[in-house]
């Protein structure tokens, strides 16, 4: 189990790796201009030349931070992100929780607090206001994420991963709306364009990760990016999960689901504008959660 653990981790850290390449010669082709393409052939290799270059590193505190609140907020990040993985349904899995998507409800919930600590702890107003950001939107989102999720939970009838992969959420009436919705709250709670306010590189320059560099910066960028992969994984496995099934044509297709849920949300930062805050709370509480306890109310019925 612990050798399964170790290797589904490994495994992710090099996928989030070369996915933030993807993601920056996905928006090379995007905007019609070229991306990585110094190391090796055409910048294959550029994600082993970052990682190298950021490690290597000195790791600087700001003059008047807490040493080690500073060292604690990027860690908390790390942990949360890649301890989901434990729930990855295959034949190599760590864990088989039968409550495995309220382990994912309670660990995404927790991470709020390492994003809150990264940018607390800097005595940056840049990395304030983007930690204050985060903490009202990934809470707000929350909400709307835990309805989302409950949606095709009600009709798959467990919190089991392994049970989730096996059923398939294809009710016409509420598949369609259901998954628009969720798309919407994995864009939020990931912090992606057009909600990625709290990066938002015209008004905060970075955010709450501004005054973090080398290995500091490094985990930041490891968990977010491993927080769209696996919220691509589970979108997959909720809304397309009978198409996998068990066998290792299944985890092909769920490794094909994952990669192309994932380019989606690239194109999505590539062509969308930027919403205003203001306007990022009102579709949280005014429009969207209404809208998902609404169909939630109707997926109730269904499953009578």
């Amino acid at each position: 189990m612990v050798i399964s653990c170790c290797l589904v981790t490994v495994l992710m850290l090099v996928a989030v790796a070369f996915f933030i390449v993807t993601e920056r010669k996905g928006l090379g082709m995007l905007q019609i201009r070229q991306g990585p393409n110094k190391v090796s052939v055409k910048g294959i290799l550029q994600a082993v030349a970052d990682g190298v270059k950021l490690f290597k590193k000195e790791f600087s505190y700001p003059f008047s931070c807490n040493k080690e609140l500073f060292l604690l907020g990027p860690v908390i990040c790390f942990f949360c992100a890649y301890s989901l993985w434990l729930l990855f349904p295959s034949s190599i899995g760590c864990l088989n929780f039968e409550s495995g998507l309220l382990f994912f409800l309670c660990i995404s919930c927790f991470s709020v607090y390492g994003v809150f600590i990264t940018g607390w702890v800097c005595d940056s107003r840049y990395a304030f206001l983007g930690a204050m950001r985060a903490v009202a939107q990934s809470i707000s989102y929350e909400v709307f994420l835990s309805t989302a999720l409950f949606l095709p939970l009600l009709l798959v009838g467990s919190f089991d991963f392994q049970v989730a992969r096996e059923g398939y959420f294809s009710s016409v009436l509420l598949g369609q709306e259901v998954l628009l919705l969720w798309l919407v709250s994995v864009l939020a709670e990931t912090n992606r364009a057009p909600f990625d306010f709290v990066e938002g590189e015209s008004e905060l320059v970075a955010g709450y990760s501004v005054e973090f560099g080398g290995v500091g910066f490094a985990l930041i960028a490891l968990a977010e990016y491993s927080n769209i992969m696996f919220m691509s994984m589970i979108t997959g496995v909720l809304f397309f999960g009978g198409l996998m099934g068990g066998t290792y044509f299944g985890s092909l297709v769920m490794a094909f689901w994952m990669t192309s849920l994932s380019y989606f949300i690239v194109w999505v930062r590539g062509v969308v504008p930027r919403f205003r805050y203001d306007l990022l709370m009102s579709l949280c509480w005014v429009i969207l959660l209404p809208v998902s306890l609404s169909l939630f109310c109707v997926g109730v019925v269904l499953s009578l």
